[in-house]
């Protein structure tokens, strides 16, 4: 059976896309110094793995999770907030997979992967490399859900992956989003992890499949603290008033076929509010920065050699195609292709001027000065 997800457009949803569209534009064109952007992404990636995991155990402070992120010792390791502490180190991981997997298609490997991430060391025996899918039923909260029965969840994965890789990439990105989380949470396919696993979709589906089409290329955003600010308001707009089970029906419609638009709504509410909150931050860093950017001819270079920039750990290693590779998640012949125009541009060099063959690239001189000159802002 073939999942065709049911929304409508309406005033908020449109007016929603557009702030969304203002913060792309926003980004897109004012560049700032590698080192607050790398700075930024870090502390947004924090707030996202903090607030994910919050929404359910609701235990430790976003410094905590910080300290715990950066392998301190807690002043207080309760066994609550050790448990905690496992949880948000994992969804810290589980957002590095979505970022070295933005161009990955997503099927249910995928899927089991992502979650295998976020559950490991929670359950006993082995870690496992991917999730099995539940053979029991479940219900959620105190019959606040009923889910789809364990014997349906193979046939509805099924059909949420063919749209996620189908028909769904025609839909905006915060549209895919917003609706692969919703179908996914609804058949809560794991007997655990089912709300961080959502959540970590809607990352990846922001994030990716490329710079182009995402929107949230850099990683700036953290929809997930404004779940975390109203959980009330965030557990009312999944159930959109339907009944508490999967198969029944109620005045709303049902489960198993919603009009999804008011989640849409929801959603694409607090992602605008995330991006308006950041498009500030970027902005007046951007003006912080104003006068060396202007003069800083690395505002100029290529988005990919700006990406490339930000992955490298000092402006003077050497790299080459397996590096690009590693630090960018792209194929080897994107890789040779990029440095070659980098090349064409000046912005590297061969590590041998003069070999007959070339097997390893540095930065060029004045790119080299300019990198280590950002990094000390």
């Amino acid at each position: 059976m073939t999942y065709t997800p049911r929304f409508q457009y309406t005033a908020a949803l449109v007016q929603a896309a557009a702030e969304i569209a203002s913060y792309q534009a926003t980004v897109a064109v004012l560049p700032l110094p590698l080192s607050v952007e790398r700075r930024l992404r870090h502390e947004a990636r924090v707030r996202v793995a903090h607030n994910s995991t919050w929404i359910e155990n609701r235990t430790l402070a976003l410094e905590e999770a910080a300290a715990v992120i950066a392998n301190k010792t807690l002043a207080d390791p309760t066994r609550a907030k050790t448990e905690a502490s496992l949880e948000v180190r994992n969804y810290f991981q589980a957002l590095e997979f979505v970022d070295q997997n933005l161009d990955t298609v997503c099927d249910e490997a995928f899927i089991r992967r992502l979650h295998a991430i976020i559950m490991r060391g929670s359950r006993g025996g082995r870690p496992r490399e991917h999730s099995d899918f539940r053979r029991e039923n479940l219900r959620v909260g105190n019959f606040a859900y009923v889910p789809p029965a364990w014997e349906d969840v193979p046939g509805l994965m099924t059909d949420l992956v063919a749209w996620a890789a189908g028909p769904g990439l025609t839909q905006p990105r915060f549209v895919y989003a917003a609706v692969l989380a919703y179908q996914f949470v609804t058949i809560h396919p794991f007997h655990d992890g089912n709300g961080r696993t959502c959540r970590a979709l809607a990352t990846w589906a922001l994030r990716g499949p490329d710079d182009e089409h995402a929107i949230d290329p850099i990683g700036l955003l953290s929809v997930e603290e404004f779940y975390a600010a109203d959980l009330a308001g965030y557990y009312e707009a999944l159930q959109m008033g339907l009944h508490f089970s999967y198969y029944e029906t109620n005045e709303r419609g049902s489960r198993s076929d919603p009009d999804l638009t008011p989640w849409l709504v929801y959603f694409a509410g607090a992602l605008a509010r995330s991006a308006r909150q950041v498009q500030q931050v970027v902005t007046e860093q951007f003006r912080a920065a104003h006068g060396a950017v202007l003069d800083d001819p690395v505002a100029d270079y290529p988005r990919t050699f700006r990406r490339m920039l930000i992955h490298m750990p000092d402006p003077t290693v050497s790299f080459g195609p397996r590096e690009v590779v590693a630090w960018l998640h792209v194929s080897d012949r994107t890789a040779r292709a990029w440095l070659k125009e980098w090349w064409t541009q000046d912005l590297i060099q061969p590590q041998r001027p003069g070999a007959q063959r070339i097997h390893a690239w540095v930065l060029a001189e004045r790119v080299a000065a300019v990198v280590a000159r950002q990094q000390q802002f």
